[in-house]
């Protein structure tokens, strides 16, 4: 056999061979995805499940149906759904949807001193110079200014009233001849107070549609002046200037939200004077408390004829984390809701909203075991509705789950343990909720959750545990 031949068998040979070890390895990559596929399918099948779009329309369904309405958000969840909504599913057009993140760059703005879709320009009146890159971006508070402005005003009113305006620490005076006016004088480009003001059209808010919260004695009564505290801040940002420019050019016809999610770091001290009516909350001109700031009614409304819940009374759907917690948010609502309803002697409606949020919101996808979930309200709503064998289970069943998070706790390292006080403290304080709940509508299990809660105490203390 010549050489010429013997390279030509040997080369059929490794060809044979490669062609062997190429199917061997193809087959063995295809398994790999084949694999993965198998395993974790289940955590990431998406079908069935319209939580986001329909959270997103939520957000924007609790929005009032007059007057153009303004939802300022902030982050992912509470912003893109909702342009996706506008957008594809043409839900809400009149809206107008305002990430207060953006709202720190001109070219945002720029958008929204533009008309879009069915909803007009936003109230903003500055022109483009005063709020471009690079001008207003922050402004700094000068509130030891506030006394001796006032001083000025006590020696020389006319002189004062020309060099600072009739009304100093009006919203819009500040605006206009300290930020706007003074955007090149350094030295008066200041916030000189540490409390704005702005001054009341009380015909517009009778016309506005919010809730107008009522004295002891049943009436309403409109301040003449809404007072925005801005202690404990250094400066206000560019995104805070539009806010109250916003807020002092809407007359309060123009309805003016803040969902749900936002931080409270986003809209200064702006949460003194809210209202909620679902996932959002109103800006209104009263100074509301815990037992003003909640429309039972439009809440009532939303949460049981204008939301959907995205299929999550389908059995075996797929919940991820961040689903989840929205989950939970629409939960803590109906809980809100069936307890501000209980509390005004509205029982019918409560037993309603109980019934509808067991079903749209059911145990089997969404478990209701801890404070998150929104389970004391309803331990708490199902003994006051005289549904007691609910509220025995519904309590048994967080208090099983705090009291094994305790334990474990308690089992850590002294230095993890120490690291870990926060979230002790929570699960004490449900445990402590759960025991004074019991109590007081005479469960038979009280003694024993009182008993326990005291030895858990003791445990936590006698570790070096803090309670403050």
């Amino acid at each position: 056999m010549g050489v010429a031949a013997i390279i030509d068998l040997i080369a059929r040979k490794m060809k044979k061979e490669n062609l062997g070890v190429a199917v061997a390895v193809s087959l063995a990559a295809l398994l790999v995805p084949i694999q993965m596929a198998s395993q974790t399918w289940d955590d990431h099948d998406r079908s069935g499940r319209y939580t986001c779009r329909d959270f997103g329309q939520n957000y924007l369904m609790t929005l009032q149906d007059e007057g153009n309405p303004i939802i300022f958000t902030n982050g992912d969840n509470d912003t893109f759904p909702l342009w996706y909504n506008q957008d594809v599913e043409q839900v809400r057009t009149d809206a107008r949807v305002c990430n207060l993140s953006y709202l720190q760059t001109d070219w945002y703005i720029d958008q929204m001193v533009r008309p879009a879709w069915n909803s007009p320009s936003l109230p903003i009146t500055w022109p483009r110079l005063d709020y471009c890159s690079g001008t207003n971006e922050y402004v700094e508070i000068k509130a030891d200014w506030k006394n001796q402005i006032m001083e000025y005003f006590k020696q020389d009113p006319v002189a004062a009233a020309q060099q600072f305006g009739e009304d100093p620490f009006e919203i819009k005076n500040v605006l206009n001849r300290w930020v706007r006016g003074n955007k090149y004088d350094a030295d008066y480009h200041v916030i000189p107070t540490d409390t704005l003001y702005l001054n009341i059209d009380k015909e517009a808010v009778m016309r506005s549609g919010m809730m107008l919260p009522k004295d002891s004695l049943g009436n309403v009564v409109i301040p003449d002046r809404m007072a925005i505290s801005l202690v404990g801040k250094r400066a206000l940002y560019k995104g805070d200037l539009m806010l109250l420019e916003m807020l002092a050019n809407s007359n309060w016809t123009r309805p003016l939200y803040v969902a749900l999610t936002v931080g409270e770091d986003n809209y200064m001290n702006l949460g003194e004077n809210f209202i909620q009516e679902g996932l959002v909350n109103r800006i209104t001109p009263f100074h509301t408390d815990m037992s003003n700031n909640f429309d039972t009614e439009k809440v009532y409304k939303n949460m049981m004829t204008r939301y959907k819940y995205g299929g999550l009374d389908t059995k075996g759907l797929y919940l991820d984390e961040t689903v989840m917690r929205m989950c939970y948010t629409h939960r803590r609502i109906f809980g809100m809701l069936i307890t501000h309803l209980i509390a005004e002697g509205k029982t019918d409606k409560a037993k309603k909203a109980v019934a509808y949020a067991e079903k749209v919101i059911p145990e089997y996808n969404v478990p209701m075991n801890d404070y998150m979930s929104g389970g004391l309200d309803f331990v708490s709503a199902y003994y006051a509705l005289g549904q007691k064998d609910k509220a025995e289970r519904l309590l048994n069943k967080i208090w099983k789950n705090s009291t094994q998070y305790l334990n474990w706790y308690l089992s850590l390292s002294p230095s993890r343990f120490m690291a870990s006080q926060k979230e002790c403290r929570l699960h004490l304080y449900v445990m402590k909720a759960l025991s004074d709940t019991a109590a007081q509508y005479g469960s038979p299990s009280a003694a024993k959750k009182q008993n326990e809660f005291s030895v858990m105490i003791g445990r936590y203390t006698g570790r070096g545990g803090s309670l403050e």
